[in-house]
């Protein structure tokens, strides 16, 4: 080329100011920009495929169920069954010894059961997509295409732009006072509320506030909403990681603190038991019993043989001066004897 000083000018790195000019792509201000071109796309995949098969998801309200979409903690689609079969094969390894290790790469070791999933219910909107074939004149026909959108925004939510939450509602608390008798309509609208959409915008979120959606979509605490194909730029995939660690941490430690009041309070409530415990005379068995009346039997006989006896001595004056005590007391043998001699002449 000549003039250049020997420059390859194949090699940009040599070439003086290089880089430097604002619409090449590896100048410093674009670098933001890719980051959340890739953001946009990983966010588009997460929403519209599932994460372990890698399935298109079938939003066609015929064909998707209300329950055949699940999120996890960490913001990730999965479809029921395939999380289902992978929780399966990760217990069946983890009994043999296995560890668990191949499926927890794909479902992730942060879902530890079904108890992690909670179902993902679209609001769903379709929008007509021109394809060549079914004759309408001009050769062009049109194919109904579904897209998930927020309910109150109307926004895009399955092209990734659009930051989105799950609202997980809380578990009502089973009142023992329930009514047997509750109207048909009340558990018709329960289960209406049960199986609306749950997957609301950010800006949705921001413009109603958390209060203003209860009476649609709740009760739920703003600590369970899940955020959806979380970015990993700027930290917000990490935030919401390390929250969830420790959450699982707190869950696990509450759960063994709860088994040791309860192993405490059993121990506490036997001792308390076995010191309170009035003494009681054991009851004897019916052999012991019988042999144990037989000596009060014999007394009482005894005793009523002596009355007798005694009314006897009493009557006959005989038997009263020899054995009572009414006569003299200091008769001798011979005494005795004539006095019996000479009565019973």
């Amino acid at each position: 080329m000549g003039g250049d000083g020997g420059t390859i000018s194949s090699n940009r790195t040599y070439l003086r100011g290089a880089g430097k000019a604002c619409h090449t792509a590896d100048h410093p201000s674009n670098a933001a920009k890719r980051a959340k071109l890739e953001d946009t796309e990983r966010a588009r995949l997460i929403l519209t495929t599932c994460a372990i098969s890698g399935a298109v998801f079938d939003l066609t309200p015929n064909n998707c169920s209300a329950e055949d979409i699940v999120v996890c903690p960490y913001g990730k689609l999965y479809k029921r069954e395939e999380a289902l079969e992978a929780l399966l094969r990760r217990s069946q390894q983890i009994n043999n010894g296995g560890g668990g290790s191949d499926v927890a790469g794909a479902l992730g070791s942060h879902v530890r059961g079904m108890k992690d999933l909670h179902p993902v219910r679209f609001y769903v909107t379709d929008s007509a997509s021109s394809s060549g074939g079914n004759g309408n004149g001009n050769g062009r026909g049109t194919t109904a295409r579904y897209t998930a959108t927020c309910p109150i925004t109307s926004a895009d939510i399955g092209s990734g732009n659009v930051p989105s939450f799950v609202i997980v509602r809380s578990k009502n608390p089973k009142s023992k006072d329930k009514k047997k008798d509750s109207s048909s309509n009340n558990d018709h609208e329960t289960t209406g509320v049960e199986l609306g959409p749950n997957v609301i915008s950010e800006r949705a979120i921001k413009e109603m506030g958390i209060e203003g959606l209860q009476p649609e979509y709740g009760p739920f605490e703003e600590k369970n909403m899940i955020r959806l194909a979380p970015p990993k730029a700027g930290g917000a995939f990490e935030e919401i990681q390390r929250k969830w660690e420790a959450r699982m941490e707190e869950e696990r430690v509450a759960k063994m603190q709860k088994k040791k009041d309860k192993k405490r309070k059993r121990g506490t409530t036997e001792e308390w038991s076995s010191k309170k415990k009035p003494e009681t005379m054991t009851p004897l068995p019916a052999d012991t019993a019988a042999a144990a009346s037989i000596p009060a039997k014999k007394s009482s006989l005894v005793d009523e043989a002596r009355s007798n006896i005694q009314t006897k001595v009493a009557q006959n004056p005989v038997l009263s001066s020899l054995f009572g005590g009414a006569g003299k007391k200091n008769q001798s043998e011979k005494e005795k004897r004539d006095a019996l001699f000479t009565r019973n002449c």
